[in-house]
């Protein structure tokens, strides 16, 4: 019998399974076959008597063989060369040396080099400080030192001086160079506002650069963009920008459900709807949410008892506010509706061929006191109540904008704010109010057409810019389009770059002057006012790719590089006094060709006839 391996042992082969038929084929006429002497193919096992595992003597049966079992003899005379042995054992292969060494070696590595140490109090105390701010690379909560010198040495060295770095003009450039970094700018390229997103390819959004500036930790603003069905299920392009006071809770509220149920409104309407049934169609949209949020609080802060967190979590939303600003574009009609509550702002750039210059059109008006038209509303509806506005800061019961989401103490009456500040720690009602609400969710609307033109075309489209006011305390709106104005001149002159724009490369930006002690030019300190400038465009500073970062940067210092350093210096909280959250939204509506505008896009309700999406299990 013969071994053959099985797993990790040998086992026989029985004669009966050795034995093969030979096909005999005819050779053709005249050829010759010459045949020699057969040999036995190598094994890794040698069953020879020179093997080592020949010699191990275990005792095995073989099998008695059936009569139909038994082998066929062959029809030639060659016979094997190393003859059957029944008396042959199974044999074991022994485990490879070679493995069992490079395991060893293995293990001797991993037992040197890798330290395996269970968790102490002091990892505790290092992980309460927060993983994502910067308290985990600043924090040093751990004093052990073994003697003097160890402390001194650590007074020496280790303690910092926060200020010494910034004294040096090379800070500012690094600053600089890492702005976009600093106010997360993020934009979209022409190739990619064509190609759409993943799930909704070739559905085409203009061109939108953006950033979002944090002074409040955490960032009270927020923004969002997208496409959804609009007016008789056609795909819109919207975007939003939320500007949140007393906390974040209703800005990130309004990021989720905003547009969502905006678009659920609009898409009642049939294709034929008149421009007012979409403003008022849009107004109610907003007061809705406004009213689905302070009813669900209110039901909570009566009916759950106090620490209730089910109750706290009903309330957030209403116990801090936001503003709110709406741009839905119909790319089909190429029609432009604003909706505005608070005193963000959006305006639009338009090329003048007559002047050779873009023009200022507001798409909103700042609801705030000092806006007449909010004070007569106000005055209309609470008659007895002269004092409701500051004619010197323009603040309604102490707060900036006259509308808002949120802000249950302008909207509910004195009792239920006391109840709801009793019960679940909420701030305490704002002195003076009588006969709440004074504040309203509703918004204004306005309706443009967009003039689009080619992309790369001699004629020039328009641009909107969209921002909460962070940007606007700081540069009006005129010189807001005048900026995006250098910074398309720029960009056209460097062949599609700002970087590549000659007149950058022949002035690059100056830095020499950032540690000097005087004040920069147009900057001015004064008791009442604190420090105050405004972004003019002899202090532009035209170095971004993009647009939405060099507004934010013109606004924070432009070419005055020490004044930019100082604001961004500013840690929170009083970072706030000098520059507030600050989000921009720049929206290019150049037409951008096949792929996109009304005719390729999806109607609401119709499927996507042929790619399937790799994610969707249908």
């Amino acid at each position: 019998m013969v071994p053959i391996l099985w797993g990790s042992a040998v086992r026989l082969k029985s004669p009966a399974h050795l034995s093969t038929a030979r096909v005999r084929t005819r050779l053709a006429a005249g050829t010759r076959r010459t045949l020699g002497p057969r040999t036995e193919p190598q094994r890794r096992i040698q069953n020879s008597p020179t093997s080592r595992a020949f010699s191990q003597q275990r005792s095995f049966t073989s099998p008695t063989l059936h009569e139909s079992q038994k082998p066929v003899p062959r029809a030639n005379n060659h016979a094997r060369s190393t003859p059957i042995d029944a008396s042959t054992t199974p044999l074991y292969s022994g485990f490879p040396t070679k493995t069992l060494i490079g395991l060893c070696i293995l293990g001797g590595l991993a037992y040197y080099f890798i330290d395996i140490t269970e968790p102490t109090w002091t990892d505790g105390v290092l992980a309460s400080f927060t993983p994502s701010s910067d308290e985990t690379q600043i924090s040093t909560p751990l004093h052990f030192f073994a003697n003097k010198e160890e402390v001194e040495h650590w007074i020496s060295h280790h303690i910092p001086d926060s200020s010494a770095g910034l004294k040096d003009p090379a800070a500012a450039r690094f600053f600089s160079d890492h702005f976009e970094k600093l106010c997360s700018g993020w934009m979209m390229s022409v190739d990619e506002a064509k190609k759409g997103v993943e799930g909704m390819e070739g559905v085409q959004m203009p061109v939108t650069h953006g950033c979002r500036f944090r002074s409040n930790e955490p960032c009270e603003d927020y923004f969002a963009l997208g496409t959804s069905p609009g007016v008789g299920g056609k795909l819109w392009n919207y975007w939003a920008v939320m500007d949140g006071h007393a906390g974040r809770h209703t800005a990130l509220y309004l990021q989720w459900s905003l547009i969502p149920y905006l678009s659920s409104a609009l898409l009642g309407l049939g294709a034929a709807a008149s421009s007012v049934e979409v403003e008022t169609r849009m107004r109610q949209a907003f007061v809705n949410i406004d009213k689905q949020i302070l009813d669900r609080a209110k039901t909570a802060a009566n009916w759950y008892p106090a620490a209730n967190a089910a109750a706290i979590a009903a309330l957030t939303p209403v116990l801090s506010g936001s503003c709110a600003l709406v741009a839905a574009f119909d790319p089909e009609t190429a029609t432009l509706r604003v909706a505005n509550t608070g005193d963000s702002r959006a305006v639009l750039g338009r090329w003048d061929a007559s002047t050779s210059t873009y023009t200022c059109i507001p798409l909103s008006e700042d609801q705030t006191g000092f806006n007449k038209n909010e004070v007569d509303r106000l005055t209309a509806a609470h008659p007895n109540e002269p004092s409701l506005i500051d004619p010197t800061t323009g603040r309604l019961l102490g707060i900036a904008v006259t509308r808002a989401f949120g802000d249950h103490r302008w909207k509910w009456p004195t009792d239920l704010v006391t109840s709801v500040q009793r019960k679940f720690w909420a701030s305490a009602p704002r002195p003076g109010t009588h006969t709440p609400p004074y504040m309203t969710a509703e918004p204004e609307v306005s309706e443009t057409h967009i003039v689009r033109e080619p992309h790369g075309a001699a004629s020039k489209s328009d641009f909107l810019i969209l921002a909460s006011d962070g940007l606007w305390d700081r540069i009006s709106s005129e010189h807001a389009v005048d900026c995006i104005s250098s910074y398309l001149s720029a960009r056209a002159r460097g062949n599609g770059s700002v970087k590549q724009d000659p007149n950058l490369l022949a002035n690059p930006p100056c830095f020499h002057h950032t540690s000097f002690p005087d004040l920069e030019p147009g900057v001015t300190c004064d008791e009442h006012h604190g420090v105050q400038w405004k972004a003019t465009p002899e202090y532009f500073a035209i170095e971004d790719e993009n647009a939405a970062v060099c507004l934010a940067r013109n606004a924070m210092g432009g070419t005055r590089r020490g004044l930019m350093l100082g604001i961004l210096a500013a840690p929170d909280p009083w970072g706030r006094n000098a520059v507030d959250d600050t989000t921009i939204l720049v929206v290019f509506f150049d037409s951008l060709g096949e792929g996109g505008g009304g005719a390729r896009q999806t109607v609401a309700g119709e499927g996507t006839a042929g790619k399937k999406r790799w994610w969707w299990p249908l």
